[in-house]
């Protein structure tokens, strides 16, 4: 709102993101690694994504969201829920269960071993977009607009679209369905108002957010290269 219509200058900037669960980021790379080793005919073998994660682990406080990988991928799910069970899950089950079984053990030689895990977004279905304002966004937390709702106290992770876009993980505070009469414009006609924490459990999250931040602030004119222009 610009106040009593003020003639001054007003700087808005509408940065666009897209949205997942932690969740369904684990689900999906688990499911990607069960069909890759499948393809290689070669044993299931998770150790990387399961260090990879125990970093988020290790440093957010709500593991009611993502999955334990302390042990069997049957003990992953319990921290989720009965709601967070899926067929994906329950393939990578029976195939350390086969494992196990048979006795056999993941090769020193496995052919992904020596490759790095690198995190991507999960399936389009399980993402959603929505949008920012520049205004909305701090070091602490964020406010965002967004097309499908989030439950209190989901760890989410925020995708920033722009040409150097970086990931943020956050923790939701609440999500609420936003009445018709805010007259919101904007294309994607987005549904939630979201509001989130970040928890920055990776190296370089904080470090991104802030670069991000004082690369899009608003340039302030010094004053005495404005005082000529007033009267």
């Amino acid at each position: 709102m610009i106040h009593h219509k003020s003639g001054h200058p007003v700087e808005i900037k509408k940065i666009s993101i897209r949205l997942w669960t932690i969740r369904d980021e684990i689900e999906s790379a688990l499911e990607r690694r069960l069909k890759e080793c499948e393809a290689l005919g070669a044993p299931l073998y998770i150790e990387d994504i399961k260090a990879f994660y125990h970093q988020y682990l290790g440093q957010t406080h709500d593991h009611s969201n993502v999955l334990n990988f302390s042990g069997k991928v049957a003990n992953f799910m319990e921290e989720l829920g009965k709601e967070a069970q899926s067929e994906t899950v329950k393939e990578v089950e029976d195939k350390l269960s086969e494992q196990e079984l048979s006795g056999s053990e993941l090769l020193e030689n496995h052919p992904l071993k020596d490759r790095p895990f690198t995190r991507q977004a999960p399936d389009v279905s399980k993402t959603t977009y929505g949008f920012t304002l520049l205004s909305d966004i701090n070091m602490e937390n964020m406010l965002c607009f967004t097309k499908d709702k989030f439950l209190h106290g989901q760890a989410i992770v925020v995708e920033f679209l722009i040409p150097q876009h970086f990931i943020l993980n956050a923790q939701v505070n609440y999500c609420h369905h936003f009445a018709m009469r805010s007259r919101i414009i904007s294309d994607s006609r987005p549904d939630y108002r979201l509001q989130a924490n970040f928890t920055y459990p990776f190296k370089g999250e904080r470090d991104s957010l802030r670069h991000f931040l004082k690369s899009i602030s608003p340039v302030i004119q010094d004053d005495k290269k404005t005082s000529s222009l007033i009267p």
